[in-house]
C-alpha cells in the first residue's frame, strides 16, 4: 500500500505529464506562406508577323496592391503631418461681449445651423470684439463652423470654413 506522499507525488507527475503533452501538441508554428512576397508580374510583349505587316502589342498588368508598409510609395512633397495650423482672426467693429466657438460637427438647417458644441476644437471669449489664435487641427477636419455668441441677446453669427489645398497657411477670418 502506498503512503500519502507517494500518492501525492504520482498524481502530480500524471498531471504534469498531461500538461506537457497538451503544450507540445499545440505546436506554435506560424504560417510560412505569409513571409514570402507576392510575385511581381512583368509586362508581356507579343509580336505577330505576317508577310507585309508587323504588329507589336504590349500589355501591362496592374501593379499588385501593397501588402505591407514597405510596399507603400509616398509622394516626395508629402510632409506626412497629421495636423495643420489654422489661424483664427476675429476683428469685429462692435465691442460687444462675445464668445467664439470652432466646431466640426454641424448641419445646415434651413436658414441656420445645428451645431454639436461638444465637438468644438476651440472656444474662447472675444476681447473688445477681437480674437487672434492659432489652433492645431487634425488633417481629416476639412469642414468647420465658427460661431460667435453674443452676451447681450443678439442672434449668433455663423461662418462655414473649408480647408484650401492650394494655400500654404490656413486662415479663418470673421469681421
Amino acid at each position: 500500500m502506498k503512503n500519502k506522499n507517494e500518492k501525492f507525488m504520482s498524481s502530480h507527475f500524471v498531471l504534469l505529464s498531461i500538461i506537457a503533452v497538451f503544450i507540445s501538441a499545440c505546436g506554435g508554428g506560424g504560417d510560412d506562406a505569409a513571409d514570402t512576397p507576392a510575385p511581381i508580374q512583368t509586362p508581356t510583349e507579343t509580336t505577330t508577323s505576317t508577310d507585309t505587316t508587323t504588329t507589336t502589342t504590349t500589355t501591362d498588368d496592374p501593379a499588385p496592391d501593397p501588402t505591407s508598409l514597405d510596399d507603400l510609395v509616398v509622394d516626395a512633397d508629402n510632409k506626412l503631418e497629421s495636423a495643420y495650423l489654422l489661424t483664427i482672426d476675429v476683428d469685429r467693429v462692435s465691442t460687444e461681449r462675445g464668445y467664439f466657438s470652432l466646431c466640426d460637427d454641424y448641419q445646415a438647417q434651413g436658414d441656420g445651423y445645428s451645431v454639436n458644441f461638444n465637438s468644438c476644437l476651440f472656444r474662447g471669449p472675444l476681447t473688445q470684439g477681437k480674437l487672434s489664435k492659432e489652433v492645431k487641427v487634425a488633417n481629416h477636419e476639412s469642414q468647420l463652423i465658427a460661431v460667435i455668441w453674443f452676451y447681450e441677446g443678439q442672434a449668433p453669427q455663423f461662418i462655414e470654413w473649408s480647408y484650401l489645398q492650394d494655400v500654404e497657411s490656413q486662415v479663418l477670418t470673421m469681421n
